[in-house]
């Protein structure tokens, strides 16, 4: 049975007198109990020990993206601002469809102008798919990410307090809510002027911040 030297903690050939690396006598029979029994257990693990190691993937935190300062009310709205013009980009197909349909139906035949109305129509369907399409997945970005498209462009992102992503979930809650403000009142988007850390109302309900991109973060995919 080995021995453990109990001040360095080093383990040793059975017949060792002495610990081979700080020399201090080993525990014997003549050191032991009246029955001559000495237990010999290892030494009790430091700080920091973890008797189960992690496996691959399980067991590990993510790690915490390092963001830098709160974002200006500015580049907020910038961002914004290019969301709904890159939604509304999405709505280009249907919009040209929908212009061939028009112009077919005004040409004067009966059956061409059936064929115009249901391109026309057709064309209508497809507008609103493309802006919900590119909506979808700016928010879909930003929920994994932290920044959808425009937010990269300007270099904002979207986490909680412990700087991790959101999730799609509440990244989508979070812009219904936000659209539903802005359709209210104006004043409702302006509160970062005046708020500590710059969070508008429909932050503060999710828990996130605004913050600037990380000068030292060169990737956007923080998972």
């Amino acid at each position: 049975m080995p021995k453990y030297c109990q001040r360095c903690g080093a383990q040793n050939a059975d017949w060792a007198q002495a610990c081979q690396n700080c020399s201090i006598p080993l525990p014997g029979p003549q050191m032991g109990n009246q029955q001559g029994y000495y237990p010999n257990y290892p030494p009790p693990p430091g700080p920091g020990y973890n008797p189960y190691p992690p496996m691959y993937g399980y067991g590990v935190a993510p790690a915490l993206y390092k963001p830098g300062e709160y974002a200006g009310i500015g580049k907020r709205f910038l961002a914004s601002f290019l969301e709904g013009l890159l939604s509304m980009a999405g709505m280009i197909p249907g919009f040209v469809l929908m212009i061939i349909g028009i112009a077919i139906a005004d040409s004067g035949r009966r059956s061409e102008q059936e064929s115009g109305v249901m391109l026309a129509l057709m064309g209508v369907l497809l507008m609103f798919v493309g802006y919900l399409a590119v909506y979808i997945y700016n928010i879909y970005l930003q929920g994994r990410d932290g920044a959808s498209l425009p937010k990269r462009w300007v270099g904002i992102v979207v986490l909680d307090r412990q700087g991790r992503t959101i999730g799609f979930g509440k990244s989508f809650a979070r812009e219904i809510v936000k659209a539903l403000l802005g359709y209210a009142t104006i004043i409702l988007l302006m509160w970062p002027l005046w708020d500590a850390e710059k969070q508008a109302l429909y932050d503060k309900l999710f828990d996130v911040n605004v913050y600037e991109k990380s000068p030292d973060v060169t990737s956007f995919n923080l998972r």
